[in-house]
């Protein structure tokens, strides 16, 4: 014993180690050593899952990445489609209305006279002898025409692109003397004498002209005093022109016209 103990030390240390170990301390070195196995095995288990998830999920991210940009793709499209068909139906109405603006009245205003209406009448004109004319006795049937007129020359013509509205202001319609007419074709003659003594063809002529301008004022008279003919020629000229401005205008369906008469 007392020789052991006066080895050095680095001797005593190797026979400590040549020494065999204790069975229960080699069966805990093996537990360890399977436990730090299994931990190693573990960590590497939970490496692996984490890069599989982390490739999982690049690989779902790129897939969602990949349909998301399809369907990005097609929203675009369908958009860009869906505002092309508005832009182009706005700038087509936008279009059409700018047409439908352009309000044109044609040659109306150069239109001096515009017959709205047209009357006919007859007199009867009746020279006895106990006239002027003693020796001739003329009775006639005399038909006339009386025609209203409307003077556009003179009238206001204001075109309402905006509102497409053309506002119309013209003077009455009147029976101008110059717009009677006798229907001489058809002058009867009910009743004519004359004394061939006492009368020539010259006066008979002169006593025919008389009555045909005689006639003329009393037709013109007869239809001028007639206020409902005024009426109905107000009428006649509003109609005649409203179709006549749409016609002109046949492009703009709504247009609105407005006739006033001073």
């Amino acid at each position: 014993m007392n020789e052991e103990k006066n080895l050095p030390e680095s001797k005593q240390l190797q026979k400590t180690r040549k020494e065999p170990k204790d069975p229960a301390v080699e069966k805990a070195l093996r537990r360890q050593t399977v436990n730090l196995l299994c931990i190693f095995i573990a960590v590497l288990m939970v490496i692996l899952a984490a890069g599989l998830i982390v490739f999982g999920i690049g690989s779902g991210s790129r897939a969602v990445k990949k349909a998301f940009e399809t369907e990005k793709a097609a929203a675009e499209e369908t958009v860009y489609h869906a505002y092309y068909e508005q832009s182009y139906q706005l700038a087509e109405a936008e279009y059409h209305v700018k047409n439908r603006a352009v309000i044109t009245l044609g040659n109306i205003r150069e239109t001096a006279e515009l017959e709205v209406l047209s009357i006919s009448d007859i007199a009867f004109m009746i020279e006895d002898p106990t006239a002027e004319n003693k020796n001739i006795q003329s009775w006639l049937e005399v038909p006339g025409t009386g025609v209203f007129t409307v003077n556009l020359a003179a009238g206001e013509f204001l075109a309402d692109d905006e509102r497409m509205m053309v506002y119309v202001r013209l003077p009455k319609p009147e029976l101008l003397p110059m717009n009677i007419s006798i229907d001489h074709a058809n002058v009867k003659v009910l009743r004519f004498s004359s004394n061939a003594l006492l009368s020539s063809v010259r006066e008979g002529e002169q006593l025919a002209g008389k009555q045909l301008n005689e006639a003329r004022t009393k037709i013109l008279e007869d239809i001028g005093s007639n206020v409902q003919y005024y009426e109905f020629a107000e009428n006649s000229a509003r109609s005649l022109l409203e179709n006549w401005i749409r016609a002109v205008n046949s492009g703009i369906p709504d247009l609105k016209v407005e006739i006033e008469f001073y």
